[in-house]
């Protein structure tokens, strides 16, 4: 019994970080119907922002993690404005290309200037509690309550202001929110900004578990776009659901079996359910 409750507490853990990984993909997807690859940099610019502030400079981890989101947000923002705006009107896989496009660029930039060394700073949360024989550690505990934070700010963002509520109305039929007198640009720019922010948030909380280097957010991304799919196409509800099942069958099979065979069984996962369900677990809601 114990065991498997430290499964499942490492499981939980490990949905919430994925789930953070996979929350900006869904929210650029459902805004603006972009698949956006250029994520992983950002995810990857997240780490080294809180990992040169913490390890450096000496600062806060928390702080950390805000200095990253308000750098994500920031880059974000910028990116579709002076980029990505130019291609609103075109076709989706112009979008998509483009985006694979400035995560090459990004990719070499960020290995330029950081070079390929492996960073890590191992004693920035140690340590962990013990309950009913299960213990958790100080790590999961802040990925969990960052996952909580950034769901209730982004669900309370799009339900609570004008904003969210044109974001929302852009995801569900962006010619009928046009016609209505809605920004579309500043809406794709607010989308992607956030995106951009949910991603760093995602890079800083990785970046304390595992070492940051140039392809932090490229080994993320693929499982991150396995999430958005399983959990349906641009739905924050889905992608929090799809992270939290994707890290418990990780863990659970990886345990079992290894992480081979995990990773294979997340994708088997993922090709039954396109068949039996092909709109994903939330089927389409955008939050």
């Amino acid at each position: 019994m114990g065991l498997a409750l430290q499964l499942v507490t490492n499981g939980l853990a490990l949905g919430a970080l994925l789930a953070v990984v996979a929350l900006g993909l869904a929210l650029v997807f459902g805004v603006m119907g972009v698949v956006n690859f250029v994520h992983a940099e950002f995810i990857t610019l997240g780490g080294y922002v809180t990992y040169f502030f913490v390890a450096k400079a000496g600062g806060p981890a928390l702080v950390g993690v805000v200095l990253a989101i308000v750098v994500g947000i920031a880059l974000g923002f910028a990116t579709q404005r002076l980029v990505l705006s130019r291609v609103a009107d075109r076709p989706p896989l112009d979008g998509l290309l483009l985006t694979y496009g400035l995560s090459v660029v990004g990719l070499g930039l960020i290995t330029f200037a950081f070079s390929g060394d492996y960073r890590s700073y191992p004693e920035v949360l140690s340590g962990g509690i013990h309950v009913a024989g299960v213990t958790v550690a100080t790590e999961d505990l802040l990925v969990v309550a960052l996952c909580v934070l950034l769901v209730a700010a982004v669900t309370a963002f799009l339900r609570f202001t004008r904003t969210g509520s044109a974001m929302r109305a852009v995801a569900q039929h962006r010619d009928a929110a046009a016609a209505c007198g809605i920004d579309l640009r500043r809406m794709d720019a607010v989308a992607f900004g956030l995106g951009g922010g949910l991603g760093a948030a995602a890079g800083s909380v990785l970046s304390m578990s595992f070492v940051t280097t140039p392809e932090l957010g490229r080994q993320w991304l693929l499982i991150g776009f396995v999430i958005v799919v399983l959990g349906g196409l641009g739905s924050l509800v889905g992608a929090i659901g799809g992270g939290v099942v994707v890290g418990l069958v990780q863990v659970g099979v990886g345990y079992a079996l290894d992480d081979t065979w995990a990773r294979l069984v997340v994708y088997a996962l993922l090709f039954v359910l396109l068949f039996v369900r092909p709109q994903g677990l939330a089927g389409g809601r955008t939050t």
